[in-house]
């Protein structure tokens, strides 16, 4: 599976006119390792160019909104690979999971979520 934790991220217009949110997570789960805490996984989202968007690899991946979730709330969809989606959801206060999932070149789901929060930052 794709090392998540090296994702340096730009995401999220819209929240209240800020620039970006500062996100830490702080429980790691995967069905290989079970939970586990963390001191802080740091997340840094941004809005690029009005759109979703990180960098993984050196390359750009933009997010789609899902529209069916209501503000100040939001959800993304990456495709982050061939075979790879990560979902971001963040409430509106703040509490956030990131999933990443990987389809294996056996025919398997591979899949790691991060929960932690995201707050408003310029």
């Amino acid at each position: 599976m794709r090392a998540l934790a090296l994702i340096l991220v730009t995401l999220l217009p819209g929240q209240a006119g800020a620039v970006g949110l500062a996100c830490t997570f702080t429980m790691i789960c995967s069905p290989l390792t079970d939970c586990q805490t963390h001191p802080g996984v740091p997340f840094r989202f941004d809005v690029l160019s009005g759109a979703y968007s990180f960098v993984s690899d050196g390359g750009l991946i933009f997010g789609t909104p899902l529209s069916h979730i209501a503000a100040p709330a939001i959800a993304v969809l990456f495709e982050s690979g061939a075979d790879s989606t990560i979902l971001l959801t963040v409430s509106g206060g703040g509490e956030a999971v990131m999933t990443q999932q990987d389809l294996s070149s056996a025919g398997g789901v591979q899949s790691v979520s991060y929960f932690g929060t995201c707050e408003p930052d310029a």
